[in-house]
This record gives structure tokens, sequence and C-alpha cells, in this order.
């Protein structure tokens, strides 16, 4: 009798600690999936690309893995008689962000610097598109389907 008791309490105990750790486990998963909405998380590479100009070729690469390249390739002005090259400015950082705005994170550069303030001239700024944070980081609205780059529109693309 005294073991068919303490076999009941025994089993008692193990429904119990284990309803415990599902209900634990399941906080845990609720505040996981409450994290991960505020955050976004790209499935796909997301491209800005400049549109048709005479001025510039713009690519701004979201890299699923929280990456990001930044192409330009400055056309040079129609000269008779020279033979100018393209300036070609390229840079790398990291992004994170959430479904409304990303904040890019420009590299440090030895060599040269990339100034944001001339990329993302407050002059052809339609709304509340990106605004400069400091010299390394800029915050672009998500929500978007164009920013303009040095005044030039860049369409939001997925790939």
């Amino acid at each position: 009798m005294f073991l068919i008791l303490v076999l009941i309490l025994f089993s008692c105990q193990n429904k119990s600690s284990e309803k415990t750790e599902t209900i634990q486990k399941s906080e845990l998963n609720t505040e996981f999936e409450n994290v991960k909405s505020d955050r976004l998380v790209l499935n796909d590479t997301v491209f800005y690309l400049s549109g048709n100009n005479d001025l510039a070729l713009i690519k701004l690469t979201l890299i699923p893995n929280g990456t990001f390249d930044f192409y330009m390739k400055i056309y040079p002005e129609p000269m008779p008689e020279t033979d100018s090259k393209p300036d070609i400015i390229k840079s790398i950082g990291l992004w994170n962000g959430n479904e409304k705005s990303i904040l890019l994170n420009f590299e440090k550069r030895d060599k040269d610097t990339i100034h944001l303030d001339d990329l993302f001239d407050s002059n052809f700024k339609v709304g509340n598109e990106f605004k400069v944070i400091d010299q390394y980081k800029v915050e672009l609205d998500y929500t978007l389907e164009k920013i303009n780059i040095w005044g030039i529109g860049c369409y939001k693309t997925e790939n």
C-alpha cells in the first residue's frame, strides 16, 4: 500500500513539472516571437537601384545576413577629345531595422571618406525618406519604394 502511494505521488509530481515546463516554453516562444516581429528579417536580397539618368549608376544591396553593399559609378561629363573614366565608390557595412526603418552603418575607410551628407543630400530629400545620423550612419524609411541617393531616385526591388 505504501508503495502504491509513493508511485501515485511521484506520478503526480512528474505531470506537474511537465505542465510547468510546457508553460515556461510557451512563454519563451511568445517572447521570442515578439522580439522577432520587431526586427526585420529578410528572406531575399533587397536592392535599391537608380533609375535611368546621365549622372550615376547607384546600387544599394541589403543582404539577409545583416550586411550591405553600396556601389556608385559616377559618369564623367561628356567633353570632346577627353578620355575620362568614371569615378567608382564602393562601400560595405552592417544594417538592422524593422518594418518601418533601416539603419545603415557604413564601414570606416582608411583611404578616403564617404560623405553621407553628400550621398543623402537633404536638398533632394522627399519627406522623411532618410536621416543622416553621423558620418557613418544613415536611417532609411523602409516603407518607401523609392529613396533619393545623390539626388537620384533609387527604386526598391526584392530578388
